[in-house]
């Protein structure tokens, strides 16, 4: 947020007292009775000034910077984990991989929601196909402290700690940096619908700025921020039964908070982007929301959504097999890497559900019945600056 400072004249005064206040050098000086005003003398004359906050402030919705909004991809995906596709436990695979985040601050390095290893896994820019480093979990499922069961979701601060959706323990895990445990920061009290509960969740993000945590709680069709001090959610979207009015959501998976707080929804069984305006109470369709078929103005089970500055909105549109990009205020979306139909080619998904950009731009794509990471690397022809 950018702070414009402008000082104007309250009003002049010809002689050199002003409400008691007599100049006897010149120069600029408090006002002991307005904390918002001061005193300017010049020549001997008082002028009373005041203060005035221009605010500006860009609601900036994402991590990356692309130079273009007409950027495009490779339609060819690069595997760098789980390149055979098959299910595994070692550090080239993954069993069931849902949920990706990309560190942007620390090198573009990839973090992973491992579901059916009960981890979260590390693969280090650099050096992508020496395998995963876990980070988290990978002690057997369980709700003990050093444990996980089922992580679903993930985010990663600015100090490398690590927040994750443990969605088997109804609860929110943070993990610290090289930390051998997690510490529960939201949940933790079952399975259930009172608002210190995580119904069940495959959705969070954390607004570093307030430092406020989101959740999206799809067994209660409502997306939460959790109140550290009372230790339960305040609902800020849903929460109405699930449903298809603007007011409701049904089974809400990925969310994205912008730096305004507006959150954008992955609304599952409603096929469609919900735009929820901080404090409103009801969500706008900015994307889908036609049915649940293949057409460019369609989305079919949306999964994850990610928002960049110029407000394009990118989705996983798991059941068309595809990433599809909604610019703002169209009525249809752009194929942008998939939509050849369900598969394990480079050009292919299956059960597609997490979806993360890097700095550079390029898109990284989880899926869940290909157990891998698939990277689609941006043209830099058409996002040269």
């Amino acid at each position: 947020m950018n702070v414009l400072l402008i000082i104007f004249y309250l009003f002049f005064h010809s002689n050199s007292i002003v409400n008691g206040f007599i100049c006897i050098y010149d120069g600029l000086f408090a006002n002991p009775d307005n904390q918002s005003s001061f005193y300017q003398c010049s020549f001997g004359t008082a002028f009373l000034m005041s203060f005035i906050k221009f605010t500006s402030s860009s609601c900036d919705s994402s991590q990356i910077k692309n130079c273009r909004e007409t950027s495009q991809w490779s339609s060819d995906g690069i595997a760098f984990v789980g390149k055979d596709s098959k299910w595994g436990s070692d550090s080239q695979h993954l069993g069931s991989p849902f949920g990706l985040f990309i560190d942007v601050e620390h090198g573009n390095n990839v973090y992973v929601a491992d579901v059916d290893n009960h981890r979260i896994q590390k693969f280090l820019r650099g050096s992508l196909d020496n395998g995963g480093i876990t980070v988290a979990g990978g002690n057997g499922k369980g709700n003990a402290s050093n444990q996980l069961a089922e992580p679903r979701a993930i985010y990663v601060d600015k100090n490398e700690n690590v927040y994750i959706v443990d969605n088997d323990n109804y609860r929110i895990q943070l993990w610290k940096k090289d930390a051998k445990e997690g510490i529960t920061i939201a949940g933790g009290n079952g399975k259930g619908i009172e608002l210190n509960q995580i119904g069940a969740s495959q959705g969070l993000f954390v607004h570093e700025k307030t430092n406020t945590l989101y959740i999206s709680d799809f067994y209660n069709d409502r997306v939460v921020k959790w109140d550290s001090k009372t230790n339960q959610g305040i609902i800020v979207a849903g929460g109405n039964r699930g449903g298809k009015n603007s007011n409701q959501l049904s089974m809400p998976r990925g969310i994205f908070v912008d730096d305004c707080e507006n959150i954008y929804i992955a609304d599952l069984f409603n096929h469609r982007i919900q735009l929820w305006k901080k404090d409103a109470k009801e969500g706008i369709t900015v994307a889908g929301g036609n049915g649940m078929e293949r057409n460019t103005n369609q989305l079919n089970n949306p999964w994850d959504v990610k928002v960049d500055q110029f407000k394009n909105i990118y989705i996983v549109d798991t059941d068309n097999a595809r990433i599809v990009k909604w610019t703002q205020n169209q009525t249809f979306g752009q194929i942008i890497v998939g939509g050849n139909g369900s598969g394990n080619k480079p050009n292919q998904f299956r059960a597609a559900h997490g979806l993360a950009l890097d700095k550079e731009g390029n898109i990284f794509v989880s899926e869940r019945l290909n157990a891998r990471i698939q990277m689609f690397q941006i043209d830099q022809k058409t996002n040269s600056c």
